[in-house]
């Protein structure tokens, strides 16, 4: 380090600060050290580095910073609907936690209230790390003044700019799901979604069964519904047409409708929930982890807070949380010919 210090003209404290992106030297002294230290083939020793930021981190735990979680829904509370986004925040907060942090609620609609105006007062406020929860549309922007924020997204909903995020893994909850409906017997599977709640996944559900149906015989083959009006409308009529053995569904309206229609789940049909919540209790389906979800985009924040980065990242990661599935009373073992079925 002296080495690269003397080629530079500068302190050790500099190279240090340098090599750790600290905000306390500037961009173009830091690159310049970093350049001359790639040159020299300087490699800093993971096990120090490990050490410091260890001893920098229990240093930030008796005074804790804080972490914005960004909501924004029409409403202040509109996010707090049953589904994964409570558990997404319970689980961030609950992480941010363990890590010394303070996780701390922030409507982005509130009246008056500008994005430049919220970058000034979270930055004046010295909360350096965002993390934006899922956004009531996909293909949402949230233009902050980025250069100042460590940050990291829940889902796929926001797209601009593209940050790291944290999402379970659809795709794989889907395949998942047809694997264990296979095992019971099950053979007319059929997808049944608002198309929004696709594209808000980048399409992983339609994609997952678009894959599985590939695998089949064509006479097996449910076509999907993806709905774009009234979903109790167009399902009811989807599932009088085709009238699949099972459906996989992201509501429990799903199952009320079947059962309007004479459908009785799972004596003639299964439904399959893909996104279970605590109140679906009398549904199979697959647990996504949500609070595992929201732990991972706090984990991705803590790690460029700990490293000194802000901005978009050049190239974003996404980490993927998977989901595992839940035995219910909405789908049972479907027995070959001449033997008695049971629930499963």
């Amino acid at each position: 380090m002296q080495q690269i210090a003397d080629e530079a003209g500068v302190s050790r404290m500099s190279v240090s600060l340098a090599m750790r992106n600290s905000p306390k030297i500037s961009p173009a002294t830091a690159s310049r050290i970093r350049g001359i230290a790639e040159r020299l083939g300087y490699r800093p020793n993971p096990l120090v580095s490990a050490l410091m930021t260890q001893l920098r981190h229990s240093k930030a735990v008796r005074k804790p910073s804080t972490i914005a979680y960004v909501t924004g829904y029409p409403t202040a509370d509109g996010w707090r609907q049953p589904g994964p986004f409570v558990d997404f925040f319970e689980g961030a907060r609950a992480r941010a936690g363990a890590l010394g942090y303070e996780l701390e609620e922030w409507w982005l609609r509130k009246p008056g209230l500008t994005e430049t105006r919220f970058s000034e007062i979270l930055y004046t406020r010295k909360i350096h790390g965002v993390l934006i929860a899922p956004l009531p549309l996909s293909g949402g922007a949230v233009n902050l003044d980025w250069e100042k924020f460590a940050g990291a997204g829940i889902g796929y909903s926001l797209t601009a700019p593209l940050i790291h995020r944290a999402s379970n893994d659809q795709y794989g909850t889907i395949t998942t799901a047809l694997e264990e409906l296979t095992r019971l017997g099950y053979r007319r599977i059929g997808l049944a979604i608002p198309a929004e709640s696709d594209a808000r996944v980048k399409h992983y559900w339609s994609a997952g069964i678009l894959v599985y149906q590939q695998s089949i015989p064509f006479i097996e083959r449910v076509p999907t519904l993806l709905t774009t009006g009234q979903f109790s409308k167009e399902f009811a009529g989807w599932f009088e047409q085709y009238r699949p053995d099972v459906v996989l569904g992201l509501s429990q309206q799903c199952a009320r409708v079947m059962s309007d229609l004479g459908c009785r789940v799972p004596r003639d049909a299964g439904f399959v929930h893909l996104a279970l919540s605590r109140e679906d209790t009398a549904l199979a389906g697959m647990n996504q982890n949500s609070e595992l979800v929201g732990a991972a985009a706090i984990d991705l924040i803590d790690a460029q807070l700990r490293r000194n980065e802000r901005g978009v990242p050049k190239f974003a990661k996404s980490q993927l949380i998977p989901s595992y599935w839940v035995p219910g009373p909405s789908v049972r073992l479907i027995a070959p010919e001449g033997v008695l079925a049971h629930s499963a």
